[in-house]
């Protein structure tokens, strides 16, 4: 018996006409052939008939990462992040149920107990940010206005994409295609060339300029590297640029309490990721000891 499903995925290519004839396809599967009401994503590698650990384990991490962190700003809409907690995995899990050929295949968690009148129609937190996590995806290799779309995205969105972006130019295209709870099939997909025009866009960065006036003790100085060290009194350790101009005044003030006024430049690529602060000493002055 020919398989509607079976006929979308032998469609090759990725034009409109390809693509209507496999929507046209699945949603003849799910009219007449699917049984299960049961959620489930596909992935499939493209250019490839098996997956070997490495692929398996870097494309499940980004999507696991990816889902967690859209399932945050769903149940917190006030809040972006750019790391996943424990706690975000725990509330919106993807879970891993299997692997063959090409394809690795994804579920959700339950939503109700085995005994239940009604268990079909209840979508999770995991199935929802699943949803919205292809919304951002492109629909095709040709798609050019998903990738533009993205940048425009919340911090957050534009992080989980990064997550797909990099763990597919680590290792291949890939096709998603997700089975709701209800209503339509979604296919997307991400071609390497689209991720490395997204890799591209996304490691842009802006810098922001500040100013701090911090307190502690002068730890030490590398004079030839111009690096000065600065414990501050809650502990933790400063280090960073200093001008030659300064360097006299440093020695003086080793290992003596000081009043510094830094420069900071923090550094958040469009994906959302911060780097390190950098510090430059600007000025310094001495504090009085109650022992001079």
């Amino acid at each position: 018996m020919v398989s509607f499903r079976r006929i979308a995925e032998n469609i090759p290519g990725g034009t409109w006409l390809d693509d209507l004839a496999r929507a046209s396809a699945l949603a003849a599967h799910a009219k007449f052939e699917r049984t299960s009401r049961s959620p489930l994503l596909r992935v499939s590698v493209l250019g490839s008939t098996h997956l070997d650990a490495y692929t398996s384990s870097d494309i499940s991490r980004a999507l696991q990462d990816a889902t967690a962190k859209i399932g945050h700003i769903v149940r917190n809409p006030q809040t972006e992040i750019t790391s996943v907690q424990p706690s975000d995995r725990e509330k919106a899990p993807l879970i891993q149920r299997g692997q063959a050929g090409n394809a690795m295949f994804f579920g959700f968690p339950e939503t109700s107990v085995p005994d239940a009148l009604i268990s079909d129609g209840i979508e999770t937190l995991s199935e929802r940010a699943v949803k919205e996590l292809c919304d951002f995806l492109p629909v095709n290799g040709s798609d050019d206005g998903a990738l533009d779309a993205v940048l425009l995205q919340r911090d957050t969105v534009r992080n989980a994409v990064s997550d797909i972006v990099n763990a597919v130019m680590r290792t291949s295209s890939i096709a998603l295609s997700l089975t709701p709870t209800s209503g339509e099939e979604v296919a997307r997909s991400m071609t390497i060339e689209q991720a490395r025009i997204l890799q591209g866009s996304l490691r842009e960065s802006r810098e922001d300029v500040g100013y701090e006036t911090v307190s502690g003790r002068l730890d030490g100085v590398r004079t030839r590297r111009r690096i000065f060290y600065l414990e501050r009194d809650t502990g933790s350790t400063i280090q960073g640029a200093v001008a030659p101009d300064l360097l006299d005044k440093i020695k003086e003030n080793l290992d003596r309490p000081v009043t510094a006024r830094l420069r900071v430049v923090r550094t958040t690529t469009i994906d959302g990721r911060r780097g390190r602060p950098v510090y430059e000493l600007l000025e310094i002055r001495s504090e009085t000891s109650l022992f001079d």
